[in-house]
């Protein structure tokens, strides 16, 4: 079997998970999740109950693609678990779309009624947004990618979505003025695969540290980082070799169409993502971003869970 070039085989990577990432986007419905408090729990005393909204904002990972039980990702999960360990009963809004990028979530909001409305009455507001920003960068800019020249459309793609983040945090605002807001980071569901190919790492870490700067200079707007966890899964903490090993992909001696016959077919390499398309998480990973987003949302429950111990 031939041997390929490394630069010509990463190419042939990006191509085929990204192309079987939006193969599966074209599948799923593009529709929002649009969860109107389902599941609603009852509780025992009705004198101390608080009554909880959280509107959800974002892209497929707010609508929950990835999850094998559809009941909507960590936007389900996260009303569970405030109301097993809070005295609250927590109407959910879940306006996550497949596929969404900042300026698209940004315009659904300026056009939707329903979402305004609700936005203004929520206590909690969390965001799911950048993924699809990088993406589509990388769908643009495939030979940049493989030659390792991204870094020549970086900066600009970087400017631009510091400012699409900006100008959607301000429209949610105009709305909603003081709620806290939890912003989910992105990750780069790639490492596992290719762990000594620090391009995307460094650019995900990038587009985070936008997310964290801006949440920073905007009051009650919080970070939620799940980008270690969700790019490295069960290799979190290990060695590169240890990761190079077990992943038994070698780069100088894979021919691209095994490369693409192993991508296209085998189980996912990261136990905290979809099998179905190699990028979503699964239940496993909605189950850690819904203990990392409570985390966060514990320490500032002062913020949205009023008169709470």
């Amino acid at each position: 079997m031939k041997k390929i070039k490394e630069g010509a085989i990463f190419f042939t990577v990006v191509v085929v998970l990204i192309g079987v990432f939006f193969v599966a986007m074209n599948i799923i419905s593009p529709q929002t999740h649009q969860e109107v408090d389902r599941n609603k729990t009852t509780q025992k005393s009705k004198t101390t109950i608080k009554k909880i909204k959280l509107v959800a904002l974002g892209d497929s990972l707010t609508h929950g693609v990835g999850d094998t039980t559809n009941r909507g990702g960590y936007v389900y999960l996260i009303k569970q678990k405030i109301q097993r360990n809070y005295a609250a009963t927590v109407s959910t809004y879940n306006y996550g779309k497949t596929g969404d990028r900042s300026d698209q979530i940004q315009k659904r909001l300026e056009a939707s009624n329903s979402m305004q409305k609700n936005v203004k009455t929520a206590n909690v507001i969390t965001l799911t947004v950048g993924g699809n920003d990088m993406m589509q960068v990388l769908q643009n800019n495939f030979l940049l990618l493989a030659s390792n020249k991204l870094s020549t459309v970086m900066p600009t793609a970087k400017e631009k979505y510091q400012q699409r983040l900006t100008a959607l945090i301000k429209t949610i605002r105009t709305y909603n003025k003081n709620s806290p807001i939890f912003l989910y980071s992105i990750y780069n569901p790639f490492y596992v695969y290719f762990p000594t190919l620090t391009d995307l790492q460094k650019y995900t870490a990038q587009w985070n540290e936008i997310a964290k700067k801006i949440a920073k200079k905007n009051m009650n707007i919080y970070f939620v980082d799940v980008n270690a966890q969700l790019s490295e899964g069960q290799y979190l903490g290990k060695s590169k070799t240890q990761l190079k090993t077990s992943s038994k992909l070698n780069l100088n001696t894979t021919s691209s169409t095994k490369l693409e016959d192993i991508l296209s077919n085998q189980k996912e390499k990261n136990n905290f993502l979809s099998n179905t398309d190699h990028f979503h998480p699964n239940l496993r990973g909605y189950k850690y971003m819904t203990q990392r987003l409570f985390d966060v949302m514990k320490k500032h429950k002062k913020t949205w869970l009023k008169g709470s111990d």
